[in-house]
């Protein structure tokens, strides 16, 4: 079974979210069940356990840090926040029961769950949800959202044990976006403050599961939480994330029964897959390949360079080399037909025209090129291709690169430092409305999805006013001047979508690899998953 739900994103998802993030004056929202695709029945029958294939060892259990999709999964097992994206790409409550905008746009009052409890047995309380976005901003939590929260919050108020109000500094239309994302979570003051604010060594949330064991570099194995607000959740009592990292060895073990679920299917394993009725094929296409470049790196400094790349990338050449053709190249910005009032007119901003490169190398004074170093991974055969794929486009015009292959982990911490000269990403994006660029392209300190060194008054101004206007028409005009200017400036260079693809024997149930953009978003269908025994 395959389901590619990148055009179902467009036309339904993506205008559903924005009518809730851009709701407007007193506007409310009322609780209904998260998950909303369980595929129990009350006579089915269930295995206790479930195990998943993972392909990258988890580079920390923090949960307000984002370390790449596979690791995602767990965490959302573990922690939720007050809203979250349901298996149908709408927004649904998770911790919160309800919540209403008032008039003045900035003012949110959320009513947290009376049944809402974290894992040690304690009520989830307003302060907890006041303390959760305070960490947030805390610079020593390195939070991945830290800077998207400070541009957005003024002040929190603790109303009453169960009620929290959010002011914001101005109106800010993706903010319920915002409050989606799994990095936003809600954790204990309590704990917290007792553990030395140390989540990675001492987790601890309100998710479906808690955790059990961590042997590290090995397996990450959690229990069903009893205690957890959705009645009759989760489906399956234990779930084991076994470390991975190889392509082959996942897939195996998916075959011989050791896996029932794996993460990042390779094309070739994939296709052939598919074919098979033993086994579910779910892919999700969306998420986009791009190279992030250090703006202070020499000759990376200057436009004319970093256009210079967006021309020599054979982009057909990466999807026909890391994922066997299956792929669509992008010569423009990663934003499709509608999304914001996109009508298109930037999708064929750059072509593959060597030649036209290196005019442009020679224009910015380096008709020799350069030395230069791309930063990739050894974990997933898909990164290194695409490496290897530019790394030959560069030598076409003269540049001469060096490709770096840590593993996942430390290519993690690399590109979260910005320590490194071009870097090979998969991304898409972190919340549907087109304020994700804010966390991309925004000036200020290095984030894990900026180009290092990336600072523009324009673009900084495009993103604040795109933030803080409420009407469509007005944004779809700031949001086409943002594309154009950042295609001119050209800090990261965008290669083609890819698809984002699980895979699960054919007796598990109730997963979902959620549409389009919302793909690193699936591990909340976890709730739902078992074994059919």
């Amino acid at each position: 079974m395959k389901s590619k739900l990148w055009v179902k994103l467009a036309a339904g998802v993506l205008s559903a979210a924005m009518v809730i993030s851009m709701g407007g004056c007193g506007s409310s929202t009322s609780s209904g069940t998260a998950s909303g695709a369980s595929n129990s029945a009350a006579a089915a029958n269930k295995a206790d356990s479930l195990t998943i294939g993972l392909s990258a060892d988890p580079s920390t259990l923090e949960p307000m840090v984002q370390s790449g999709q596979a690791v995602r999964l767990i965490k959302m097992c573990m922690y939720r926040g007050l809203l979250a994206y349901e298996s149908d790409g709408s927004i649904g409550n998770e911790i919160a029961e309800s919540y209403e905008v008032a008039d003045d746009n900035v003012t949110y009052t959320f009513h947290i769950r009376q049944n809402a409890k974290f894992q040690d047995g304690s009520d989830i309380t307003a302060e907890d949800v006041k303390f959760s976005f305070e960490r947030q901003l805390d610079a020593s939590v390195s939070a991945t959202f830290r800077s998207d929260f400070a541009n957005m919050l003024d002040h929190i108020d603790v109303v009453d044990a169960k009620t929290v109000k959010f002011v914001l500094k101005q109106p800010c239309a993706p903010f319920i976006d915002y409050l989606t994302l799994p990095e936003a979570v809600i954790v204990s003051k309590a704990w917290c403050n007792s553990h030395n604010n140390d989540l990675n060594a001492n987790p601890m949330g309100s998710g479906p599961y808690t955790l059990e064991s961590w042997d590290k570099g090995r397996q990450i194995t959690l229990k069903a939480f009893d205690g957890f607000y959705k009645a009759g959740k989760p489906e399956t009592k234990e779930l084991n994330f076994v470390v991975t990292t190889d392509n082959t060895t996942r897939v195996n073990s998916l075959k011989s029964g050791e896996a029932d679920l794996i993460d990042y299917v390779g094309a070739n394993d994939a296709t052939a897959l598919e074919k098979d009725s033993n086994y579910t094929v779910d892919v999700s296409e969306g998420p986009f390949m791009c190279l992030q470049i250090n703006c202070t790196k020499g000759p990376l400094a200057d436009p004319k360079v970093r256009q210079a790349i967006a021309y020599a990338v054979n982009r057909q050449g990466v999807i026909d080399t890391a994922f066997m053709g299956r792929g669509t190249a992008m010569y423009g910005f990663p934003t499709i037909k509608g999304q914001n009032g996109y009508d298109g007119k930037y999708d064929n901003y750059f072509q593959y025209n060597p030649e036209k490169a290196k005019e442009l190398l020679k224009e910015a004074g380096y008709p020799n090129g350069f030395d230069v170093k791309i930063l990739s991974t050894s974990t997933y055969d898909f990164h290194k291709q695409t490496a290897l794929v530019v790394q030959d486009s560069l030598k076409a015009i003269g540049i001469n690169a060096e490709v770096e292959l840590p593993d996942w982990s430390t290519r993690i911490q690399r590109s979260n430092t910005g320590d490194y000269d071009i870097l090979v990403s998969g991304t898409a994006g972190n919340i549907v409305d087109m304020d994700w660029c804010t966390n991309y392209f925004q000036s200020g300190d290095t984030r894990m999805n900026s180009a290092p060194g990336f600072s523009d008054a324009t673009v900084d101004s495009l993103l604040k006013q795109g933030r803080e206007t409420l009407d469509a028409t007005k944004r779809a005009t700031i949001y086409d001047q943002l594309r154009e200017r950042i295609l001119e400036l050209s800090p990261f260079v965008f290669i083609n979508y890819r698809e984002q693809i699980f895979a699960t024997s054919a007796d598990v149930k109730g997963f979902v690899n959620l549409p389009g953009i919302l793909t690193y978003n699936s591990g909340i269908t976890l709730e739902d998953t078992y074994k059919a025994a």
